[in-house]
């Protein structure tokens, strides 16, 4: 009965709770007391008084509980069993038939079986991501299974799972497959129960010939043969003979046949020629036979940039030196470079003393055509330790404007390397020459003969010139292991607009910085590079008597070849894509990136983007962030080989431009590996001792007993609403309303 008037039980456990706020519960106190104060007045007998003044007060005290919401709360605690994590990868391979039935088939039956066999078995699909549920079809556009484990974790945080359960066919594209491949104790992923995999798709079963990858360098040089190579696998074509086509821009160029190994692979090389400079697309395609499982993996385009031959440069020398030596046998040994060379040169002096041209054995010095016809020909010059007043006897000042020339308006480079001839003890302050180059320089040049260790700059921490190493640590550590140089040629300054990459440890310029050692500008559109010490060559010698070879010596100037040269990778201006293959619906992300002279990253800048495809243009516009760069989106919704240029500005400046190219293709790069991946996924359950099922096997799903979380359950009754304190603030009230009523009063 007592439960029935309270509105239910009242456990022993439990404990009453005000859940009003203060203020309500005193408001209603101070209203009740001014209630019973209000009904004092009146004649009446005092018994009467009393015995409505008592059952007043009972009414308003039982509204002032009501008003307080007193509420009864009984809290237990129970442990409830460990749920179980199912997740099945939903991505493109999962749908790969092998003998005539999809991957995907063997799921259903896999998750029956698990169901069978645990409680409260939850399913999750992932690709690329993690989504509750069944997938209903097979089309994620990536696997990435260590990222669908973390997510998972994540959304169990505190609860120890019963078991987790992967189904998949082991072809991760994510970075875990990779450990697993490469390291001997891979880091295993965080999991929050024991791992159970099943593996669907069996090698036995499946078909397939691809084309898997293709190498050719990046780029090739104009009518030098260059070589494609390709990667052939075929899983269910182990020792065929498989006729592989090579195509430029789509039309065939020539077939080779080759064998498959017994892991069903083979290599084949084509050697191609080009005859035109600029970007070509190629193609190298198998057959598609019957019962292909992936017939889109059956041709891959890749593209490849061909250049000029070889690049052109002359060296001047005005005397022979160890440096000399040291940069002529680079320049000579590097495939890429058509060197022509002079150095002990011979002037009109040699006359003076009237030997006969049969008696000299230095020959003329052909200045005349090569600073005027022939200077156009050449990619970069490198005056080493030359003064030109006694080689130049006419038309010096049109040959020094010829070289201005070269550079400003034909974009060639300029190297001027220091010596007891160069700079200021070459005369080349005030001429046109000396005003393109990185340094200003002083005639009245006074040379320091002190030995001095090259400091490197912010900007040459930076620049892809001085840039040794890619780490900035150890690039730091290359430099200070560097041998001293035997002095320097002491300029003015740097000039405004050049970066400065190496300076002097003690030694001021006029403007007051450091004296620039090396320094680089772009003018125009060529670029120049001022070393002013002739001692690079101990670079070479202190790294070989480390035991590390002449490595340095040999990167900083093919670095800095690379630069004059304007070599993509080492450009101010950068167009890149994730990939050189998209399929059609995807999005095609091109990252620009823009640097200002010392290579520091320019912000704001305006970008300008053209894509080119058949006659179709799109075109799209951004600004560069505080990094740089700048991501702008293109769809891909057209197969073929799409060219890109961009071009940057920084107010009215132009920054520059770059190019490239990327494919648009039907082949999804979820289908590129078809073949399941049964080693990964053993290896992944024994590291992390967990259970693998072979396709076809549906063994035990490993459960950890103990597995679970703690569940508070909490039961609350509404006192205020128990008939009781209804039924009793009524019956009070009503007597003392009859009490009053009797005498005489309202």
């Amino acid at each position: 009965m007592i439960e029935l008037l309270l509105g239910g039980p009242l456990g022993p456990d439990g404990a009453l709770v005000w859940t009003a706020p203060a203020w309500v519960v005193w408001t209603a106190s101070a209203g009740a007391v001014l209630a019973l104060v209000a009904a004092w007045p009146g004649d009446r007998s005092a018994g009467r008084r009393l015995g409505e003044l008592a059952a007043w007060a009972v009414a308003l005290a039982g509204g002032v509980v009501v008003l307080a919401r007193p509420v009864w709360v009984e809290e237990s605690e129970r442990t409830e069993a460990g749920r179980v994590a199912v997740l099945v990868d939903g991505s493109a391979s999962m749908g790969i038939v092998e003998d005539g039935v999809p991957r995907s088939d063997a799921v259903a039956g896999i998750l029956s079986h698990v169901r069978g066999q645990v409680d409260r078995a939850e399913v999750f699909t992932f690709g690329d991501a993690l989504r509750v549920g069944e997938p209903d079809t097979f089309e994620e556009p990536g696997t990435d299974l260590e990222s669908a484990l973390d997510a998972l974790s994540e959304r169990m945080t505190g609860e120890r799972l019963a078991a987790v359960v992967v189904i998949t066919d082991g072809l991760d594209r994510g970075l875990l497959r990779r450990r697993f491949r490469s390291e001997e104790a891979p880091t295993p992923p965080s999991l929050p129960g024991p791992l159970t995999v099943f593996q669907v798709g069996d090698r036995a079963d499946l078909k397939d010939l691809a084309v898997r990858s293709i190498d050719t360098g990046g780029y090739a040089f104009l009518r030098s043969p260059f070589q494609i190579r390709a990667e052939i696998e075929g899983t269910g074509f182990e020792g065929t003979s498989v006729p592989v086509s090579l195509l430029q821009d789509g039309a065939p160029v020539t077939t080779r046949t080759v064998v498959l190994d017994a892991e069903g692979r083979a290599h084949v090389d084509f050697d191609v020629t080009p005859e035109r400079a600029g970007r070509f697309a190629y193609e190298v395609s198998v057959p598609r036979y019957e019962n292909d499982a992936v017939p889109a993996n059956n041709s891959m385009p890749v593209v490849v940039k061909v250049v000029r031959d070889r690049i052109r440069v002359l060296q001047v020398a005005g005397a022979p030196s160890w440096d000399v030596k040291f940069l002529r046998r680079f320049l000579k040994g590097d495939p890429s470079v058509d060197l022509v060379s002079f150095f002990i040169l011979r002037t009109s002096r040699d006359f003076d003393g009237r030997y006969g041209e049969e008696e000299l054995s230095l020959i003329s010095f052909p200045y005349l055509d090569l600073f005027s016809t022939d200077l156009w020909s050449f990619d970069a010059v490198v005056f080493q330790n030359f003064d030109y007043e006694p080689y130049f006897t006419t038309q010096s000042n049109q040959l020094l404007r010829n070289l201005e020339e070269y550079v400003v308006d034909k974009g060639g480079a300029v190297v001027m390397v220091g010596g007891d001839r160069s700079f200021g003890l070459g005369q080349y302050g005030g001429t046109a020459l000396g005003g393109v180059l990185p340094v200003e320089v002083d005639n009245h040049e006074r040379p320091s003969p002190e030995t001095f260790e090259p400091v490197l700059t912010d900007a040459g921490r930076r620049h892809p010139v001085t840039r040794l190493v890619p780490e900035a640590d150890e690039n730091d550590a290359w430099w200070s292991r560097l041998h001293a140089m035997d002095g320097t040629n002491v300029v003015l300054k740097a000039h405004e607009d050049a970066a400065v990459l190496l300076q002097h440890p003690s030694l001021l310029g006029a403007d007051g910085a450091p004296l620039p050692v090396l320094a680089v500008r772009e003018v125009g559109k060529g670029r120049t590079m001022a070393l002013t010490v002739d001692s690079s060559w101990r670079w070479s010698m202190s790294e070989a008597a480390e035991g590390r070879g002449n490595q340095a010596y040999l990167r900083f100037w093919k670095n800095s070849l690379r630069w004059l040269m304007r070599d993509p990778s080492v450009s101010r201006v950068t167009v890149d894509t994730a990939r050189e293959n998209y399929g059609v619906g995807d999005e095609v992300r091109l990252v620009v990136r823009a640097r200002d002279t010392s290579f520091a990253p320019l912000p704001g800048a305006a970008v300008k983007a053209r894509i080119e495809r058949d006659g179709e243009v799109i075109e799209r516009s951004g600004r560069t962030t505080a990094g740089g760069d700048v991501v702008i989106a293109v769809p891909a919704t057209r197969r073929g080989t799409h060219k890109v240029s961009v071009s940057v500005s920084a107010g009215t400046e132009v920054v520059g431009d770059a190019e490239t190219v990327y494919a648009v293709t039907a082949r999804d790069p979820e289908l590129d590996e078809v073949s399941p991946d049964s080693a990964f996924l053993a290896a992944l359950a024994a590291r992390t001792d967990g259970v693998y099922h072979a396709p076809g096997t549906l063994g035990p799903v490993r459960v950890d007993p103990s597995a679970g979380r703690r569940v508070t359950d909490r039961r609350e009754l509404a006192l205020w609403r128990a008939p009781l304190l209804a039924g009793g603030i009524a019956l009070f009230a009503g007597i003392a309303w009859i009490v009053r009523r009797r005498a005489g009063l309202r």
